[in-house]
């Protein structure tokens, strides 16, 4: 899997879950270390991508706003 495949699917994984995702998860879903997660996240928000790390997980906080109305 390409790098830009990979940073395209981790966002839609990313979106599809209202609540935090582990770098754990997440590397063992793409099959690649947690740095190499560590690093797409960094790639995603140099592009102006929202995406928080919070102590539970990465997050896109509107998908936070979904959960809340």
């Amino acid at each position: 899997m390409e790098s830009k495949e990979r940073r395209e699917l981790l966002m839609e994984k990313l979106k599809a879950n209202a609540t935090p995702v582990t770098g754990a998860a997440l590397a063992q879903a793409f099959g690649v270390s947690r740095q190499v997660v560590v690093g797409d996240i960094a790639i995603l928000r140099a592009a102006g991508v929202d995406i928080l790390a919070t102590p539970q997980g990465y997050l896109i906080p509107s998908q936070l706003l979904k959960t809340q109305t």
